[in-house]
């Protein structure tokens, strides 16, 4: 198979680093940050910190059950079964289907029994790709200088249109931006500042996605209001494009953000 052989910046590879290490990418893309990974340490530095936030993450956040691919993916990590002599037949078979068995449900406790409600996972990710921005030491690609600086930012940037950005108002401070992914999209990243607390808004794609049930509005949007693990999430559709905003703020504190935004868009 041809390989590509385009050189990649940084700028490029940075917000494919995650996506390459969950296996989200098609093979010659991960050959090609994995090539630019091995020779910058900027980028491996970045590396690192992705894996150390991945370890954290599993620790603090709710777990699903694992999906049927999953599973059959570790069926096939199993050694294969070899056929035991015909006086050791009976003794394979009560031993070793067991052990079989124990490793392969051990595999799918460490993802989680619970079964997840619909819109969950979108929840998970929020709270996930907000602790993300908070641990990082610089969250943004562009520091704002007021919507017109930002919004222009993004445009070829991301593979759908940026609607307009709430440019902040005295109670929340618009901080900046980044490109990133929001499960496996890609998403615009907008950072708002209420005295100490950060506030991460993700906007992406919404098609194919399954959003949890609307019990708020935002604006004139219907919205899903969680609290999940000390963070507040708001999630709402518009259109064609998805949002969720996450914070350590109280749910009407970041309501009321989620309403100017949603009235900005």
């Amino acid at each position: 198979m041809a390989t590509d052989d385009r050189q990649v910046s940084c700028e490029e590879v940075q917000p494919l680093v995650r996506e390459a290490t969950r296996g989200r990418l098609d093979d010659a893309t991960r050959e090609r940050v994995y090539r630019h990974l091995a020779s910058c340490r900027a980028c491996q530095g970045l590396a690192e910190q992705e894996r150390e936030l991945d370890r954290l993450l599993e620790e603090r956040l709710p777990r699903y059950a694992a999906p049927l691919s999953l599973k059959r993916r570790l069926q096939e990590r199993l050694p294969p079964v070899v056929a035991a002599p015909p006086r050791r037949r009976r003794a394979a078979v009560r031993w070793g289907a067991p052990i079989v068995l124990a490793v392969f449900a051990c595999a799918v406790v460490a993802l989680g029994l619970r079964r997840p409600r619909d819109g969950e996972p979108l929840v998970a990710e929020a709270v996930a790709d907000h602790l993300r921005v908070v641990y990082r030491e610089h969250p943004v690609d562009i520091e704002s200088g007021g919507p017109h600086q930002v919004r222009p930012w993004f445009t070829g940037r991301l593979d759908f249109a940026l609607p307009t950005v709430f440019a902040g108002n005295e109670e929340f401070k618009l901080e900046g931006g980044a490109v990133g992914y929001y499960l496996d999209r890609q998403a615009a990243m907008l950072v708002y500042k209420r005295q100490l607390h950060t506030a991460s808004l993700f906007v992406f794609r919404a098609d194919g996605l399954s959003f949890p049930k609307t019990d708020h509005s935002v604006g004139h949007a219907p919205a899903s209001v969680r609290r999940v693990r000390g963070f507040s999430v708001v999630v709402w559709r518009d259109g064609e494009l998805g949002y969720a905003l996450v914070s350590d703020l109280n749910t009407a504190e970041l309501v009321r953000l989620g309403a100017d935004i949603a009235g900005a868009s």
